[in-house]
């Protein structure tokens, strides 16, 4: 197992583990999961090895990564892992848009028809 390969993985892993542990209360541990499944499966085309990363119960597993670590380069590590943090930050980011322009959308409603009944 390359040495800067490990170091990197150890390095996204606790990220990720601190990622999991602020967005579960909020978002919920199931939609972070899915959100997570969702991009290692679109990503895994790009970066193959990308699907030695699983998804469990409570969040990243990151054992397979470890195991075929010799497979892969310190390049391809970085590159299908930064992709990887990139991709889900993209669709958490759009999914807080859509609950903040949803709860926007709402209180507009709520002001037009407090308005209405003026």
């Amino acid at each position: 197992m390359p040495d800067r390969s490990k170091e990197v993985v150890d390095t996204f892993r606790r990220v990720t583990n601190i990622i999991w542990q602020r967005l579960s209360p909020t978002f919920g541990i199931r939609t972070i999961n899915a959100i997570a499944k969702n991009v290692i499966v679109r990503q895994t085309e790009n970066h193959p090895p990308l699907s030695y990363l699983k998804v469990g119960p409570d969040g990243l597993l990151w054992d397979d990564v470890y195991a075929h670590l010799g497979e892969i380069s310190d390049e391809q590590t970085q590159a299908m892992l930064e992709t990887f943090l990139d991709e889900f930050f993209e669709a958490v980011a759009n999914l807080i848009g859509k609950l903040v322009v949803g709860k926007l959308f709402r209180e507009a409603e709520e002001l037009a028809r407090a308005g209405e009944e003026e």
